[in-house]
């Protein structure tokens, strides 16, 4: 740990010291941290460290920047107040989803390593894209006339990018959404009715099984493996009348992170064309692949149209930019009247700032850049607790994004492990959220956000230490 530690940059050192100070109590809201060149002596660095170390805390809101007085601690930033008195979630919904939904809205998030997919607003690609929102609204021009579809120079990219992997799908066929989620619900609105089954390969993400549930359909679980999904038990459920939907993510997918081959997604789609089965294909970590050319999609593959692509741009621009889309193919109709139904526009000023980005020179650069420290990060951290805990414990090599999914060694649950972990230093999701039966007990999900610091190094040795601990324990009882 010490050959990373000196990697380490300065800055990212004293702004981890500062908010591990801010978090514990030590520095309260509205305490003054001094002049930045006060700071800068007293670290002993330069004024452009001690101001990059400040700038980072302001961006995590940890601290705020006050006129005449400098930077203090904001109100917020040693809270662990819940953003909610109370929360009960949808009696309708899976006891796993309800346990999934309470940690979501109430879990602080600022403060729990390897647990949200929310990219860092420290990010050159979130930087880049506020930019361009920031353009748009200081020019103040006028609206360009635009639909409840979203504006046209926006759709034409995402059917460009979507061309390059070999995807082609006619920019008036794309409706923008407010998000993935938000696309996949008013798909599932379109092609089922209370009391249908979805098919969903596990484990899955656990906000399908929430939606389902909202939704009151039910879902049909095929099992996976390292490959994807059980092809026998894929098509079974395919052909079954009972089935109305599949939804699926064949590239990087949350939480395994592996992708597909490209035969398997051909074989999906022509199953999904012989059974006249509705296909809701999740593209939403696929920009995040970091091995191999961009991946296809199933829909690439999709000759009449029974696949709808969801997606959007949280997991790789920022997860608070509400933009997504879907690409609704045979359904594109029924999808719009939908939509147009329940919204009647949405948020222009973010789409023309996504456009704008989309057309620039910046971001095929920097997604190049951020796939790249994403793999680097997740490589470390595999290879860190593998030579830790060699065969006790398994780790599915991912093909791209922010996800880990590890297997524990044998009488080791998820749960168990979370109970005796210090939430403050790392936190996962337990296996049997990504399931409604219960399953993958003996797994969790990390998440890795570059770049590697003290903290997430300090994070990984808690966690390994923990796992040592009950295996310990399990031996002596």
């Amino acid at each position: 740990m010490g050959t990373e530690q000196k990697k380490t940059p300065n800055y990212l050192l004293i702004a981890n010291r500062i908010e591990r100070d801010i978090l514990q109590g030590k520095l309260l809201t509205g305490h003054k941290l001094g002049s930045i060149r006060t700071l800068a002596k007293s670290e002993a660095v330069s004024i452009n460290t001690i101001r990059a170390a400040l700038d980072s805390l302001t961006d995590n809101g940890l601290l705020t920047s006050v006129p005449r007085i400098g930077f203090v601690v904001s109100p917020c930033a040693a809270s662990n107040d819940a953003p909610f008195e109370s929360f009960t979630p949808d009696t309708r919904l899976a006891p796993s989803s309800q346990r999934w939904l309470s940690t979501l809205v109430q879990g602080n998030r600022t403060s729990h390593p390897f647990f949200y997919m929310a990219v860092p607003t420290s990010s050159k690609m979130f930087k880049s894209f506020q930019r361009q929102y920031h353009q748009i609204i200081l020019q103040n021009q006028p609206r360009d006339a635009d639909s409840a579809c979203g504006i046209s120079s926006l759709r034409h990219c995402i059917s460009q990018h979507l061309a390059e992997r070999h995807c082609y799908i006619n920019a008036a066929d794309i409706q923008i959404t407010n998000g993935c989620q938000h696309a996949l619900e008013h798909a599932l609105r379109v092609l089922c009715k209370p009391g249908d089954t979805v098919a969903v390969p596990v484990p899955a993400f656990p906000g399908y099984f929430a939606l389902l549930g909202v939704l009151g359909l039910k879902a049909l679980e095929i099992p996976m493996s390292p490959q994807g999904p059980d092809p026998e038990l894929l098509e079974q459920a395919m052909k079954n009348p009972e089935v109305k939907a599949l939804i699926i993510q064949p590239n990087c997918h949350n939480p395994t992170g592996i992708s597909l081959n490209d035969a398997y997604k051909k074989q999906i789609a022509d199953w999904a064309q012989r059974y006249q089965l509705p296909v809701i294909e999740d593209d939403i970590s696929a920009a995040l692949n970091f091995i191999g050319p961009s991946a296809k999609l199933i829909a690439s593959f999709d000759t009449q149209g029974w696949c709808l692509v969801v997606s959007s741009i949280s997991k790789v621009i920022g997860d608070t930019e509400r933009i997504g889309w879907c690409c609704p193919g045979r359904f594109k109709n029924q999808y719009m009247t939908q939509f147009a139904v329940s919204q009647i526009s949405n948020s222009y000023y973010l789409q023309q700032a996504l456009t704008r980005y989309y057309q620039g020179s910046l971001y095929q650069s920097q997604l190049r850049t951020w796939c790249r420290d994403i793999k680097v990060a997740t490589t470390a951290i595999c290879q860190l607790v593998e030579k830790a805990l060699a065969d006790n414990i398994q780790i599915t090599p991912p093909s791209g994004s922010y996800a880990l999914w590890l297997k524990l060694p044998q009488g080791i649950t998820a749960q168990q492990l979370h109970d005796k972990i210090d939430v403050q230093k790392i936190d996962f999701l337990c296996g049997e959220l990504f399931s409604i039966q219960g399953h993958f007990k003996q797994y969790l999900r990390l998440i890795i956000m570059p770049p590697l610091n003290d903290k997430t190094l300090a994070g990984i040795d808690h966690l390994i230490s923990v796992i040592k601990s009950s295996l310990e324990s399990n031996k002596t009882s």
